[in-house]
């Protein structure tokens, strides 16, 4: 009896030996080896240069061209920032304005490495509201030209432009989705059936943002240079927010579907999330001085947005809210719009476009899933009711037709 002890005891210690053994340290330095092998190949072909290439043929060389990132003009002043979205280095040759070689300096290198930026310097006397067309040559003789239809001063940090551009994000988000809110009472009125019919156009409205979102996500995106990613930067934000979203959702249902306020919130949420790339495009127009598409954008972008405050007060139809919940969720969806006049006419960066629509896309698709959910457990006959049916594809409908005045 004892050795038969003994003999499980030490079965026992060699079992918890291996079960240490496999939960050390070992299984990570098993991990890093196809990272260190894939680095090492990838270094032998970076190493082999144009070798490798050459076996199965050659490409011709990529334009010499630069990209140029922003044109800001000042009273006598032209300011181009350029940045360098080839492999090998770009040299700064010459600068025209309207076909003309004018004088220059450059504030910064001359020459350029891969994706180094420059901002050339050109005294010109422009003349307001009038177009013009600057180019920038490299050294190889290629030249990249920017078209400005009407020439205005750029915006510069001020206490009246930020209040200008918060009024105007509050036209656009704040005010339509208060307004969309007043359909709660009739909500409130409505039957189940009917009601199933408004969450489901919330879906349709959402499930256009999300779509909208991501074609303006990778039409922006296809105006950058390649070496910026490519669509990888679209993917990378749609990815981010839904699963953000996703996560969200779940801590506000609490393991379950999200519902009434929980559900409202996520829907200001998304919604919010695109007012903020609406807002951007409305600010960078005004930047760069396209005054008339600013000022069609506004309108029609407050007419496009009364219909999300349905959206938002559909959830809570049945639900007690008090005022300043719906004034809460009024902002979260609306006030977006601020923050995005306020980077679209400031910020130069033109990476933040495809990104915060991307986001926009991928918090909105999350929303109908959500919402999809929702409309399942509460409505009668479920998904497949002439309700819920009708209800999404009038949503969609709803967002079209005021969208065309976007358009």
């Amino acid at each position: 009896m004892d050795e038969g002890k003994a003999a499980d005891s030490a079965s026992a210690k060699r079992t918890a030996s291996g079960t240490l053994a496999r939960g050390g340290g070992g299984w990570r330095l098993w991990a890093v080896v196809p990272v260190l092998l894939l680095a090492l190949a990838v270094g032998a072909v970076v190493s082999s240069g144009s070798s490798l290439v050459d076996l199965v043929g050659t490409n011709p060389p990529p334009a010499d061209e630069f990209d140029i990132r922003r044109v800001e003009l000042e009273p006598g002043v032209i300011r181009i920032v350029v940045r360098n979205p080839q492999a090998d280095d770009l040299t700064i040759a010459n600068v025209n304005v309207d076909d003309a070689i004018v004088p220059f300096t450059v504030d910064g290198p001359t020459t350029l490495g891969r994706l180094r930026s420059s901002t050339i310097v050109v005294p010109f006397e422009w003349v307001e509201n009038d177009p013009l067309a600057v180019g920038v040559t490299s050294s190889t003789g290629i030249e990249t030209v920017r078209e400005i239809p009407a020439a205005i001063a750029t915006p510069s940090p001020s206490a009246e432009g930020f209040l200008g551009y918060a009024l105007i994000g509050v036209l656009v988000g704040v005010l339509p989705v208060a307004l969309g809110l007043l359909w709660l009472p009739a909500l409130r009125r409505a039957s189940p059936a009917w009601l199933a019919a408004f969450m489901a156009l919330t879906a349709g409205l959402l499930t256009f943002l999300g779509v909208e979102a991501l074609a303006e996500a990778f039409e922006l995106q296809a105006a950058l240079p390649s070496a910026l990613g490519g669509s990888g930067i679209v993917l990378l934000g749609v990815a981010l927010s839904f699963l953000g979203m996703t996560a969200l959702a779940g801590r506000l249902g609490k393991g379950g579907g999200a519902a009434g306020l929980a559900l409202a919130l996520l829907v200001a949420i998304g919604i919010g999330i695109h007012n903020l790339g609406e807002g951007l495009a409305i600010g960078a127009s005004f930047a760069v001085g396209e005054l008339q598409l600013g000022t069609f954008l506004i309108v029609g972008f407050m007419i496009h947005n009364v219909t999300e405050g349905l959206g938002i007060a559909a959830p809570v139809a049945k639900s007690r809210v008090s005022l300043a919940v719906l004034v809460g969720l009024a902002l979260i969806a609306g006030a977006p719009a601020i923050l995005g006049a306020w980077l679209g006419g400031y910020a130069s960066s033109d990476v933040l476009g495809p990104l915060f629509f991307a986001i926009a896309a991928g918090a909105a698709f999350q929303v109908v899933v959500e919402v999809g959910r929702y409309v399942a457990r509460q409505a009668p006959g479920g998904l497949a009711s002439g309700h819920a049916i009708g209800g999404f594809l009038a949503g969609i409908a709803a967002m079209y037709v005021t969208g065309v005045l976007v358009g």
